[in-house]
């Protein structure tokens, strides 16, 4: 889909005044507040508009075939055409129609996927002989007809041929995903979306997992500390918590394995496991720096890599935590800010990889939040010396958790918190040379005691040689191992 509409949804003056009334009647009805980007871009021609509206309304509600199955073929048509838009508002109205979570991820599986009626396989197969060939088979046809009416029959063709066509309006003119409303009504944008969380013990990973837990998402756990990962995990309805060291490949592929096993895929990576160490270039530990790039940089890598195959379906996203500090350089954060320009980097490139799957990757970039990481990193001698020039203001980590909820629940490009860090990002360049002059003065005294002062990364991380035991020896109640899981092929 293009970046911005080719054609944008017209205003009140380009629709017209009967457009207009329809197009408020359809925003009350949705209770969106605003007509969906569709309708308000097609109505813009004004008389085909109102001729399609009733045509598409003749099919679905006012069709002969149950909502269910109308709902049924209607994603698998727009999983064909990679129609994201089609995708995400018709999984909110498949679940009011009838069709359950599983129903919904099955169908991305086709027709030959387990669980299916005879009926619901001949639908699919039907959506799919339509798309692939132009014409249903007539094996296929002749198996139908022993399911449906003629008059049903007839619907059924004209309704995945009006959808496919709609797929490809969709994605011609550019049409965009519709803003998210905000609100905790019945169901949520992410409600039954399965997501896995990095570094989900304590800091912003617990907290963005309690709140998308309250907003109806399946979670999967991951992260270094087992007492705190249970805990969390128990707040978050006994959510699944997997030890993973995001250092070692063989450990996220595991946790990546054991969340797909357990919620039956993925929609959702949040790449959000990170410390950071205060640590002059010049006389640092160069431990501490590869440290830093190991969980961070490498972490990332190995989380996305890892997800990459699960999340690459119209639906699918993922979120690198970067920082502010990718954009803009202060002094002692050489190694945390080299680390998280290095995750920037690498989500860009992702993003585009994974373009032609209809999955998205989003960046989130953060100032300071009130974070264990921020209290720790920031609270030492040499940090107590830098001049930052106007008070140094924490924001809370609701913040954040905020931007990562709107985040995920739009698949956004771009997560920020606070929001003044979105006018930043543009100008780096410029803000880069604020942070040198205002931070040079007593910059020399603040690296002396840098050196002397030997800061410690704000979590302790293990010796990969003590990663879990085969038989899970050491964990926490209801944390598993990923190292058993994977052995014994739970």
């Amino acid at each position: 889909m293009s970046a911005e509409p080719r054609i944008a949804p017209g205003t009140r003056a380009q629709v017209g005044w009967l457009n207009s009334l329809i197009l408020a009647a359809l925003a009350r009805g949705a209770g969106t507040g605003r007509p969906p980007n569709l309708f308000a871009t097609l109505a813009r021609h004004r008389r085909l508009f109102r001729g399609w509206l009733w045509f598409a309304g003749s099919l679905m509600p006012g069709g002969s075939l149950p909502r269910i199955d109308t709902e049924l073929v209607i994603l698998r048509v727009a999983h064909n055409c990679r129609s994201e838009y089609e995708w995400r508002h018709h999984v909110r109205l498949g679940g009011q129609a009838g069709l359950s979570e599983v129903d919904i991820t099955r169908i991305m599986d086709g027709p030959e996927a387990p669980g299916w009626s005879e009926r619901q396989s001949l639908l699919l197969e039907a959506s799919d002989q339509l798309h692939h060939l132009r014409v249903v088979t007539d094996d296929t046809w002749r198996q139908l007809t022993e399911h449906l009416s003629q008059l049903e029959l007839i619907e059924l063709v004209l309704l995945i041929g009006h959808y496919e066509m709609l797929s490809m309006t969709l994605a011609s003119l550019g049409v965009q995903e519709d803003p998210v409303p905000d609100g905790d009504g019945r169901a949520t944008p992410l409600t039954g979306r399965r997501v896995l969380i990095t570094g989900a013990a304590r800091g912003i990973g617990a907290a963005t997992a309690r709140r998308l837990h309250s907003r109806g998402a399946r979670l999967v756990l991951a992260g270094i500390e087992p007492d705190q990962l249970a805990q969390v995990a128990e707040e978050c309805g006994q959510a699944l918590a997997v030890v993973c060291d995001v250092r070692d490949l063989g450990q996220v592929e595991a946790a990546v394995e054991a969340a797909v096993e357990e919620m039956g895929g993925l929609d959702v990576v949040i790449a959000n496991a990170g410390v950071a160490a205060q640590l002059p270039v010049l006389g640092g530990d160069a431990e501490i720096f590869d440290r830093t790039l190991d969980v961070n940089l490498r972490g990332a890598y190995y989380t996305l890599r890892s997800a990459a195959p699960h999340i690459a379906h119209p639906g699918g996203y993922a979120l690198a935590i970067s920082s502010l500090a990718a954009a803009v350089h202060p002094p002692l954060l050489g190694a945390y800010s080299a680390s998280k320009a290095g995750v920037e980097a690498l989500a860009d490139a992702f993003r585009v990889e994974l373009m032609s799957s209809g999955a998205r990757v989003g960046v989130a970039y953060f100032a300071e939040l009130d974070t264990d990481m921020t209290s720790r990193g920031f609270g030492t001698e040499a940090a107590g010396a830098i001049n930052t020039g106007p008070r140094r203001i924490v924001a809370p980590l609701s913040a954040g958790v905020n931007a990562i909820e709107r985040g995920v629940a739009r698949r956004s490009r771009r997560v920020v918190a606070p929001s003044w860090v979105a006018a930043v990002l543009p100008i780096r360049m410029i803000a880069q040379r604020v942070v040198e002059a205002v931070s040079s003065r007593g910059l020399d005294r603040a690296l002396e005691i840098a050196r002397r002062e030997h800061a410690p990364l704000t979590t302790a991380l293990p010796h990969l040689a003590e990663a879990p035991s085969p038989d899970g020896g050491g964990q926490a109640p209801g944390v598993q191992s990923p190292l058993r899981d994977r052995d014994s092929g739970q």
